[in-house]
């Protein structure tokens, strides 16, 4: 066995004090480490993430000098598996569920980014609970029926997870893509008194359709929701549903637990714990009000102040049952991460189809209705044509294409050359040779995947948030002989893991994975593919970053368009994943919620910087002075940019061979303190720079390899004499604001854009 010898660092972990709690790790002395063996059969070795030789056992509980029990430990068939950073996740979810922390209640959120292994916690602290006899958590184990909830697309993933990581030793009951019969007759099951199943594992939709058999006590004991911020929204029927229940114990797993508002933070607390914010208006009035006024640009010193004080009070509440670690953790031992912002100029067509869409009626009407129908409608054609011209073409084209998504290009089928996408060939809409070119995105994509192809042999994952543009990436991927695979919204379950277990077989030849940002938002472990593509950007941060954790990451935005005006929002929307961390510091600045638009927003949307190397460089980056510390200026909540602006200067002019270097080790939503490329001639990335061509514009990059955080020493657990006793109870406000006490109204009807698919009839 060969031994490698490295830093302590990489083995001690330490939480910070404030939410998200980032797990960091200290400086230590060198120590011996054994390659990390996967216990996947057949699975390639990963020699650069380790664990220690002399595996400590994980004690979860030990009994008080003079009491009579045993230590509660984690089986050791499981810890040897786990790294540090999962170890503390296990103890810590431990602590929460059975009532060793000081709140009031018995559930927690694990808001791990992507990556740090939350299934497996997950299934660590499953089999303690369904083992663990301590005296003090009653002489019997935890939990005698155990209850997973996830999207239908994860019943079977983790089905398989719990098989391999328990080693068949637990019974499992998946129910997805079942019958009504088959659904109702494993309820039953899981339910009889002689029950054999103790974990059931279900979707978000079957469940709530039989959530009235699971609202008495011990028809569950613990329930684990997986992809959790699905329980963002109060009012769906899924929430109700399972808040219904009468288990107690809940544990939420979910890498974006803070999407877009501190509302939606709210209700996930709330369904986690139970009254332990206080009710929803008194939140409002008394966290939500003065954490965003606090963090207005005009707001007020006496505001900012104010504002500063209930989020540093609003955390130490949430601290106590919320633990998220960063993917940064990893990064000492993983593949270095370069993440790169591509802007990719338009085609001359491209640009004409743009033009005439601003100037069209149709376009002007938006400024002044602001129906939201219509809006959204604009900004789905302008994306598809930022994908490709070809789409736009079929819009025009389809039966009944009058209004809809066609307003706005009335007229617009002069642009299109005759014959230029009905060649002869069979087929109505054949593409012609060389069809790629005709947008600036696909022309960088087709480029880059020649690339690849050629001189490596990496594999890759393309994510949009429309299945046409893939049918246009699976045609040209048919055209070229590449081999390839696809998954979107219409893929079956079983489907969905042949595909993923086919493309992370390194023996199988699949060279890309087309995937639909909503399938790809539902941790799916595509582990085979090392670059990603983001191919155009989504409204809302979690749905990109669900599937971002790769070793090389390609951002594609149209310059000047208002693809980078959805990415700086998507950035701004990031931006409150902060507000519950003061270290972000209270006045950063910006708008409430940043979802309605007013007109001066909308128009910006809707504006076309021609001459501009990137929108996003001139509104983040441009007064940036070369060489001052600390990273240079971030997107404020609310969407619209704030300082450094250019007072109303044009497009900032830049020496073809500019280049900025990156400013220490930034978070990838601080663009300012990352490389700034004029060029693709100097960006990390070798493919890039060969691949880039005359259509990229501007690349931001982060580059992430030798990133080593330090920060102070931490302590792990609890002193093993501390006794088991029932925590008091706290409040979450001012002395007359007492938890659950407030008359509750009913809560509003959700938007449509809030619905899951599955309560979109509530």
């Amino acid at each position: 066995m060969k031994f490698f010898r490295i830093p302590a660092r990489s083995l001690e972990v330490a939480r910070g004090a404030l939410l998200p709690k980032i797990l960091i790790v200290a400086q230590g002395e060198a120590v011996l480490k054994k390659p990390f063996k996967s216990p996947h059969p057949g699975a390639p070795a990963k020699s650069n993430i380790e664990l220690p030789p002399g595996i400590e056992p994980l004690i979860l509980w030990t009994p008080a000098e003079g009491q009579v029990g045993t230590p509660v430990e984690v089986d050791p068939m499981l810890t040897r598996w786990l790294r540090p950073h999962q170890r503390e996740g296990v103890a810590f979810m431990f602590e929460c569920v059975t009532g060793l922390r000081p709140f009031d209640g018995q559930g927690c959120i694990l808001a791990d980014d992507m990556g740090l292994g939350k299934t497996l916690q997950g299934i660590g602290l499953l089999w303690t609970l369904l083992h663990a006899r301590a005296p003090a958590l009653g002489g019997t184990p935890v939990a005698k029926r155990a209850i997973i909830c996830c999207p239908t697309s994860l019943v079977a993933n983790w089905d398989s997870e719990c098989s391999k990581w328990l080693d068949g030793r637990v019974r499992t009951l998946p129910l997805a893509e079942s019958s009504r019969e088959d659904v109702i007759a494993g309820v039953n099951s899981f339910l009889h008194p002689n029950h054999i199943h103790q974990v059931m594992i279900v979707s978000y939709e079957t469940f709530r359709l039989h959530a009235e058999r699971f609202r008495e006590a011990g028809t569950c004991d613990l329930l684990i929701c997986d992809e959790a911020h699905r329980l963002k929204n109060d009012a769906t029927l899924t929430n109700r549903a399972l808040g219904a229940m009468a288990c107690r114990r809940r544990v939420l797993l979910s890498g974006t637990p803070l999407q877009n508002k501190l509302d939606e933070f709210y209700a996930m607390v709330d369904f986690c714990n139970p009254g332990v914010l206080g009710g929803a208006g008194a939140f409002r009035r008394y966290f939500e009000g003065p954490i965003l006024a606090g963090r207005e640009p005009d707001a007020s010193d006496a505001e900012v102040e104010a504002g500063a004080s209930r989020t540093a009070e609003l955390s130490s509440i949430v601290n106590h049952f919320i633990l998220r670690r960063t993917n940064t953790l990893l990064s000492a031992h993983l593949p270095p991460k370069v993440v790169e912002v591509v802007c990719c100029s338009m085609t001359p067509l491209q640009a004409s189809l743009y033009t005439h869409f601003l100037d069209s009626k149709a376009a002007a009407a938006l400024f002044t209705s602001q129906r939201a129908a219509r809006v959204l409608s604009a900004i789905t054609s302008l994306k598809k044509l930022l994908s490709h011209p070809k789409l736009i073409y079929d819009t025009l084209h389809a039966p009944g294409a009058k209004g809809g998504e066609a307003d706005g290009f009335a007229g617009a089928g002069a642009f299109f050359p005759p014959g230029l996408f009905d060649d002869g060939r069979p087929g109505r809409g054949s593409m012609p040779l060389g069809w790629e070119h005709l947008s600036g995105k696909f022309s960088v994509l087709a480029k880059l995947l020649d690339v690849l192809r050629r001189l490596t042999t990496d594999r890759i994952v393309v994510v949009s948030n429309y299945t046409q543009t893939l049918d246009l990436v699976g045609q040209l991927c048919r055209e070229r002989g590449y081999p390839f695979l696809r998954l979107d919204g219409s893929t079956t379950i079983n489907k969905r893991q042949k595909l993923v277990k086919a493309f992370c077989d390194p023996t199988e030849d699949h060279f890309v994975f087309l995937l639909s940002s909503k399938a790809g938002g539902c941790g799916l472990n595509l582990i085979g593919g090392n670059r990603l593509v983001l191919f155009d950007p989504s409204w809302n941060p979690a749905d990109d970053k669900q599937a971002a954790a790769r070793v090389y990451v390609y951002r594609f935005l149209t310059t000047g368009t208002i693809e980078e005006k959805v990415y700086q929002r998507q950035l701004s929307k990031e931006g409150l994943q902060q507000v519950v961390d003061t270290s972000a510091g209270a006045g950063a600045g910006g708008a409430g919620g940043g979802n309605l638009m007013s007109i001066e927003e909308l128009r910006d949307l809707f504006t076309h910087d021609a001459a501009t190397l990137s929108s996003t460089y001139d509104a983040v980056c441009a007064k940036k002075k070369a060489g001052t510390g600390g990273g240079g200026a971030r997107l404020a909540v609310g969407g619209a940019a704030q300082a450094p602006q250019r007072a109303g200067a044009g497009p900032v002019a830049l020496p073809p061979d500019y280049h900025r270097p990156q400013v220490g080790h930034p978070p990838e939503e601080d663009l300012g303190s990352w490389a700034h490329h004029r060029s693709v001639h100097s960006v990390p990335d070798p493919a890039l720079r060969e691949a880039g061509g005359e259509h990229v514009s501007f690349v931001f990059a982060l580059d992430r390899r030798g990133l080593k955080p330090t920060m102070p020493r931490p302590m792990i657990g609890r002193p093993s004499g501390q006794t088991f006793s029932l925590p008091k109870r706290i409040r979450a406000g001012p002395p007359d604001l007492k938890p659950g006490g407030e008359p509750q109204a009913r809560p509003p009807v959700p938007s449509l854009a809030d619905m899951d698919d599955d309560d979109a009839f509530l």
